[in-house]
C-alpha cells in the first residue's frame, strides 16, 4: 500500500455523510424561477441547477475527485462506528405508498416487508460514447417525434428534461475541472502541480466523452457512479480498454494502475460514510463472459482483486462470477483474496444465472451482461428495471397462517380440513396464492406511486436502456427489461415445519395436528422433548435428502406460480429471490414469527440464506451443496445468497485455497448459482463479543453483504455464531 493510499484509506474510515445541508435549497431556488413550466421540467432544472452549484469536495491526495457535500470526518481520526436501525413492522404511510388497506395487516404482522429497488446505469454508453453521445441520442430521437404520435407533448418534455440534466451534470464535471486547474496553478509542489493539472483535463474530457486514457476512465467511472450511485457494475470489463492501451503505449505502470484503482475503491466507500449502516451498497462484479460467451477476465480483474485485498474493505462489495471457461488460476487468487477478513468477494455461477435470465424473457448477450447489486441482485446492467428488491416474503409464517395460527391474516381456519398430506399442501397452497394477491396489490401500489415521478426517476432515465428510445422514464416500463423481484425467506425452516408435520402427525401419528398446533401456539411449553427429538430426528434441509430437497423445490416452484400468475405495474413478471437482505430480514421476521413445527421458537431467527438453518446442516459442506443444487435455481435469476462458514485455517495453505476453489467449481459445476464465505470460528466471534475493541475491523458474512461483527445487534451476532462451521479437504 503506496503512502498515499494509506492515507487516504484512514481518513475515509472515519468518515460519516451527513448530507448536503444546502441540497434543498437550491433545488427550490431553481424551482421558483420555472413555475408554470411541465414539471418534468421543473425538476430537470432543479436538479442541473443543484449540479452548477453544489460545493465542490476535493481531498488532500486525491487522484479521483467528486463527492457529495456533507462528509464529514471524525475529530479524532478513528474509525467510524457503523449504526445498524431495526425494523419496524407497520403498514406504509398512504401518503409515500398507497396500498389497499386489507394488505395493511399482512405488513404489520410481519409477513411482508418492502425493501429498495437497485440500479446499474450502462457503463457501455458512457465509456464509448460519453454524455455527449447521450445527448445526441436525445436530439436524435427528438427528430423523429410526429406530432400525430400519442402524448408527444409529454415526451417532448421528458427528452428535454433529460438534456437538461445531462448538461447541467456536464457542467459539475467543468467546474471541478476549472477548480483543479486553479488549484494546480497555485500549488507550490512540482509532482501535486502535475497531478492536478491532469485531474483538471481528466474531469473536462470525461463523463462528455469518453475516456482515452485508464486515469480518464477511472474519474468517468467515479463520475457515471456518482451521478448514479448504486451498483459500479462490471469494473474489469469498461476499464480494461483503456489500460490495455496504455500499457501497449507504455504511458501506464501496472503499479499506478492499481493505485488509480485503489482511490476508486477509496472513493466506492466513502460515498456513503464508513459509518453508515447501510452495507447492501456498491456491489461491482468482475470476471464472468462477453456476450459471445468467451472469457471476459482480463489484467484488470487481478488488479481489482489485488486492490480489494490490500484494502480490506467490506465496500465495495465485489462478486466474481464463475463459468467453466474461466482460468483455475483466476479463481484460486479470488479464493486467496478471502485472507484479507473482508468477507470479500463472493462467487455467483453464469451457467445458472444466464439461463434463467434468458427464460425469464432476456436476450442471450444481454443476459451475459448481468452485473450484481446490493446484498446480490442481479441486474441485466444499464438495461433493466429488475425491481430488486421489492420486498421481502416471510415463508414460516404462511404455514402459521395456514394452521390458524395467524387470526389476523386468516381467520376462520379449520384444522379438520387439513387431515392429510395432500390437503395440509393445498391448504398451504392456497395461502401462498392469497399472500402473492396481497405482494402483488402492494407492489402494484408503490410501483404505480414511483412512476409518478416526474420524468420516472430521471437521472436513472438518462443512463438507462431504452428510456430515451421510449420516451418513457425508468420507473414508468421505459427500460429494455422490467420485472418485480420478492424475496422469500425462511425456505429452510418452512421445508423442515412441513416435514416435521408429516413424520409425526400423518406417518406416525404421533399426536394429532390439532396438538401439535397447541404446542405451537404455546411455542412448546410442555413440548420440549418432542421439540428436541425434532431437532434431533427429523429430515432437515442441508444434509443431502434427495426426498427432503424436493420438499423444498415444490415450496419455490409453488410461490413461483402464484406470483406468476399475476402481472406487475411495469409489466414483465414477477420473480423471486431468496436473499434475506441488508434489511436482515432472516432475523427481523424471526423476531415476529411465533413457533414453527421444525422446532424453531418463538422470535427466533430463521434461515439467513438459501442454505440450511443455523447448525441443522449436519452432514457437512458437500450435503449442504449437494441440497441447495436440487432447488429449481431457473426459478430464482435475481437474488440468491448461499452463507457457508469455514475456520480462518482452511485457506492458510496453498493447499486449503486449492480445496476451496475445487468446492466452488463442483458446487457450480453441479448447478449451483451463489456462495459466499465467512472465514471465523466460534472462539473468534465470542472474544470479539467479549472485546470488541480488539476487533474492530473483523468483517463477517451476515446475509448479503459484509459488515463488521462488533456493529451488530446481540440477537444478530448470536446468529451467526450459531452457524454450522464446515471443514473442507484435510
Amino acid at each position: 500500500m503506496t503512502p498515499r493510499i494509506d492515507s487516504l484509506r484512514s481518513r475515509v474510515l472515519s468518515s460519516r455523510q451527513t448530507g448536503d445541508p444546502r441540497e434543498t435549497a437550491l433545488r427550490q431556488e431553481a424551482l421558483a424561477l420555472c413555475e408554470g413550466e411541465p414539471e418534468v421540467i421543473r425538476q430537470a432544472r432543479a436538479t442541473a441547477h443543484y449540479y452548477r452549484c453544489q460545493e465542490l469536495v476535493i481531498g488532500d491526495g486525491e487522484l479521483l475527485v467528486g463527492a457529495r457535500p456533507g462528509l464529514t470526518l471524525n475529530p479524532d481520526g478513528k474509525v467510524a462506528q457503523q449504526i445498524f436501525g431495526r425494523r419496524t413492522f407497520a403498514p406504509p404511510a398512504e401518503t409515500a405508498w398507497p396500498t389497499p388497506a386489507e394488505t395493511h395487516v399482512f405488513w404489520q404482522e410481519g409477513l411482508l416487508a418492502p425493501a429498495g429497488n437497485h440500479t446499474t446505469l450502462d457503463y457501455e454508453t458512457i465509456f464509448t460514447e460519453g454524455f455527449l453521445g447521450l445527448l445526441a441520442r436525445i436530439e436524435a430521437r427528438a427528430a423523429r417525434l410526429s406530432d400525430a404520435e400519442p402524448g408527444v407533448a409529454s415526451k417532448r418534455d421528458f427528452l428535454a428534461a433529460l438534456r437538461l440534466v445531462a448538461e447541467g451534470f456536464m457542467d459539475l464535471s467543468h467546474r471541478y475541472a476549472d477548480a483543479l486547474d486553479i488549484m494546480a496553478q497555485e500549488c507550490a509542489d512540482p509532482g501535486r502541480r502535475t497531478e492536478l493539472a491532469t485531474m483538471a483535463s481528466n474531469c473536462r474530457r470525461v463523463p462528455a466523452g469518453a475516456p482515452t486514457t485508464f486515469w480518464e476512465a477511472c474519474q468517468c467511472a467515479w463520475f457515471a457512479f456518482f451521478f448514479l450511485p448504486d451498483a459500479p457494475g462490471r469494473v474489469d470489463q469498461y476499464l480494461y480498454p483503456c489500460y490495455r492501451r496504455d500499457r501497449a503505449q507504455g504511458t501506464l505502470t501496472r503499479d499506478f494502475a492499481r493505485e488509480l484503482l485503489s482511490c476508486l475503491w477509496l472513493k466506492y466507500f466513502e460515498s456513503v460514510g464508513a459509518a453508515s449502516g447501510v452495507s447492501a451498497h456498491n456491489h461491482l462484479t468482475l470476471g464472468g463472459v462477453n456476450a459471445d460467451g468467451q472469457d471476459a477476465s482480463n489484467e484488470v480483474t487481478l488488479l481489482c482483486l489485488e486492490v480489494t485485498e490490500e484494502l480490506r474493505l467490506q465496500r465495495p462489495q465485489v462478486g466474481l462470477r464463475w463459468h467453466r471457461g474461466m482460468s483455475p488460476d483466476l479463481l484460486r487468487r479470488a479464493v486467496r483474496v478471502l485472507r484479507s477478513g473482508s468477507g470479500n468477494p463472493d462467487f455467483c455461477s453464469d451457467e445458472q444465472i444466464v439461463p434463467a435470465l434468458v427464460q425469464a424473457g432476456v436476450r442471450l448477450e444481454d443476459a451475459r451482461d448481468f452485473s450484481l447489486s446490493g446484498c446480490h441482485e442481479v441486474i441485466v446492467t444499464g438495461r433493466a428495471q429488475m425491481g430488486s428488491v421489492e420486498g421481502f416474503v416471510n415463508l414460516p409464517k404462511i404455514l402459521r397462517m395456514t394452521l390458524g395460527l395467524e387470526p389476523a391474516l386468516q381467520p376462520d381456519v379449520r384444522l379438520g380440513d387439513l387431515g392429510s398430506p395432500e390437503k395440509l399442501w393445498a391448504g398451504l397452497c392456497e395461502s401462498m396464492d392469497r399472500v402473492a394477491e396481497m405482494a402483488h396489490r402492494s407492489a402494484f401500489g408503490r410501483d404505480q406511486l414511483a412512476a409518478q415521478q416526474p420524468g420516472g426517476h430521471l437521472q436513472a432515465s438518462l443512463v438507462v436502456r431504452d428510456c430515451i428510445e421510449t420516451c418513457r422514464g425508468y420507473t414508468q416500463g421505459g427500460a429494455r427489461y422490467n420485472f418485480c423481484n420478492w424475496d422469500v425467506i425462511g425456505l429452510a425452516n418452512l421445508t423442515d415445519s412441513l416435514a416435521a408435520l408429516q413424520h409425526l402427525v400423518f406417518a406416525e401419528g404421533f399426536l394429532s395436528l390439532a396438538d401439535f398446533v397447541q404446542l405451537l401456539a404455546r411455542d412448546w411449553t410442555g413440548g420440549e422433548t418432542l421439540r428436541r427429538r425434532i431437532l434431533a430426528e427429523v429430515p432437515h434441509f442441508g444434509n443431502d435428502l434427495p426426498e427432503h430437497d424436493e420438499l423444498a423445490a415444490r415450496l419455490v416452484q409453488a410461490f413461483s406460480a402464484a406470483l406468476r400468475r399475476r402481472t406487475p405495474f411495469r409489466g414483465g413478471e414477477y420473480i423471486l429471490g431468496t436473499t434475506a437482505g441488508g434489511e436482515n430480514m432472516h432475523v427481523e421476521f424471526g423476531r415476529v414469527t411465533g413457533a414453527t413445527p421444525d422446532g424453531r421458537k418463538a422470535g427466533a431467527t430463521l434461515a439467513d440464506s438459501l442454505g440450511a438453518a443455523q447448525g441443522r446442516d449436519r452432514r457437512g459442506i458437500t450435503a449442504l451443496l449437494n441440497s441447495v443444487t436440487r432447488l429449481p435455481h431457473h426459478l430464482l435469476p435475481t437474488a440468491t445468497t448461499l452463507n457457508v462458514k469455514l475456520a480462518p485455517q482452511t485457506i492458510a495453505s496453498e493447499r486449503g485455497v486449492a480445496n476451496v476453489a475445487a468446492l466452488i467449481e463442483a458446487h457450480f459445476g453441479a448447478g449451483g448459482q451463489q456462495l459466499q464465505f465467512n472465514l471465523v470460528d466460534r472462539e473468534m466471534l465470542l472474544e470479539a463479543r467479549r472485546k470488541p475493541e480488539d476487533y474492530p475491523e473483523l468483517m463477517v458474512r451476515v446475509a448479503g453483504y459484509c459488515a463488521p461483527f462488533t456493529s451488530l445487534w446481540p440477537d444478530l451476532q448470536e446468529e451467526i455464531i450459531a452457524r454450522a462451521e464446515h471443514q473442507v479437504g484435510s
